[in-house]
């Protein structure tokens, strides 16, 4: 009896109870969308230093949040839509337990969410070619002979492949959480508290130091031709990262919080919840849940594309995996067409696919075919070199731009499916590639 008189009595245990609760009937659906990497660890671990907590102040904000978070994934069945009701839930039952928090921890949560890695991944990946662009034109400038074709630069005839390892794209996620760091330091030591407008501006102007930062590191990497897996090209990484980023952001973030205007109001005066309402939100939110995660295989876009079900490829063998997606296969080649893609879904990237597989991509380059630009690259194994292509494709119109198709599919265009080939040599997938791209598909 004491432990429960105990637990009604301690806003904080409840809390954690409720917390740890929700999460043990939500972690499939969590378990299946998150990625439990050292950067998901780091994140939770320092989360703790963003939060201030005004006591005195209690509220239901969250709770709407969460709510309409989980009635959008019903309907429309994205997964993040999940994460994100499960964590605005989180914080709904620090707000109505405990008390009213601050905005720095909605930032941490969607620097965790699966879909800022989705996003680090779809657009790093023609990110990588316009900075090897800017690199080589900076090597231009001081070095003969520099040229570029995709991701590699080209000194001399020596080769320098700009990879995802170069590119620091790990670092991305530490820079905003050093960011975020930052500004919850400074407001601390001024009292001071940035509006939600001001912090977006300091995390846009992080995210161009983050530019410049692995832009010096590939230039810096090529010229002292630092191998990657080495102490000098991890020291690069490190000291550009310091120099680049960390002295700038520290100075620029002190200089925009101390001056800013806005000090934190704290109030004293009391304001609780309507405590009745509050348990019967939690424990509904909690059941609908649950719900959702034991039958989450109900809740998942793996809808059948009836269009790219009936496409029939002379010389193929043709089948779909229980992912739907349709496979052409024969001694030659292999194509995929991914099912139709969602406007704020992912795409599935042949560069994440592939890599599953324990494929490396290398020589990546786009290439003009038909007047459409689509990605080429080689697909390395051991000893095994495949040659690959892919773009988007709604029938009409051929893109590689994330943005293009992601617009076009938004304002009522044919849904785009990803076309996916590989061959054993160039020669089969230009015949492959010259086949494909001047067919309306759908």
């Amino acid at each position: 009896m004491n432990i429960f008189k105990t637990i009604l009595e301690n806003k904080v245990l409840q809390t954690i109870l409720l917390a740890v609760l929700v999460t043990a009937l939500s972690v499939q659906n969590l378990l299946f969308y998150l990625n439990p990497n050292t950067s998901l660890f780091v994140f939770l671990l320092m989360s703790p230093f963003l939060f201030t907590i005004n006591k005195n102040q209690k509220r239901l904000r969250f709770v709407w949040i969460s709510l309409a978070l989980i009635i959008l994934y019903f309907f429309f069945k994205l997964q993040i839509l999940f994460f994100l009701s499960f964590s605005t839930f989180i914080l709904f039952l620090i707000e109505s337990n405990i008390g009213k928090i601050n905005y720095l921890p909605l930032f941490i949560i969607l620097l965790i969410s699966p879909y800022s890695y989705f996003i680090f991944n779809v657009f790093g990946f023609p990110a990588r070619l316009l900075i090897t662009d800017a690199a080589t034109a900076i090597l231009s400038i001081v070095l003969d002979n520099v040229s570029n074709n995709g991701n590699n630069i080209i000194i001399n005839n020596q080769l320098f492949s700009v990879d995802p390892e170069c590119m620091g794209l790990k670092m991305v996620g530490y820079a905003y959480a050093t960011t975020l760091l930052f500004i919850s330091f400074f407001e601390k030591k001024f009292i001071k508290k940035l509006s939600f407008l001001k912090v977006i501006g300091i995390l846009t102007l992080s995210s161009i130091f983050i530019i410049l930062v692995n832009l010096f590191r590939i230039v810096l990497i090529v010229i002292l031709q630092a191998k990657p897996e080495t102490a000098s090209h991890e020291l690069i990484g490190i000291l550009c990262f310091g120099c680049y980023f960390i002295l700038p952001m520290y100075f620029i973030t002190k200089w925009i919080i101390k001056r800013d205007k806005n000090k934190p109001i704290v109030s004293t005066k009391k304001r609780s919840v309507n405590q009745k309402f509050s348990s019967v939100m939690t424990f509904g939110l909690i059941a609908i849940m649950a719900y959702l995660n034991f039958n989450r295989d109900n809740y998942r876009n793996n809808d059948s594309d009836k269009k790219s079900n009936k496409i029939e490829l002379a010389d193929f063998n043709k089948t779909i995996t229980e992912n739907n997606v349709v496979k052409f296969k024969n001694d030659n080649a292999l194509i995929y067409i991914k099912p139709s893609c969602h406007v704020l879904g992912p795409d599935h990237s042949p560069t994440i696919c592939w890599r599953g597989s324990g494929y490396e991509f290398i020589n990546i380059k786009t290439e003009k075919h038909n007047h459409y630009t689509i990605y080429t690259a080689q697909l390395k194994k051991e000893d095994e070199v495949l040659q690959t292509a892919w773009w988007f494709d709604n029938g009409k119109d051929k893109t590689i731009s994330q943005l293009d198709w992601r617009w076009k599919t938004a304002i009522g265009n044919e849904p785009y499916r990803l076309i996916n080939i590989t061959t054993t040599n160039q020669q089969e997938l230009k015949n492959q590639v010259e086949r494909l791209i001047s067919k309306n598909l759908f």
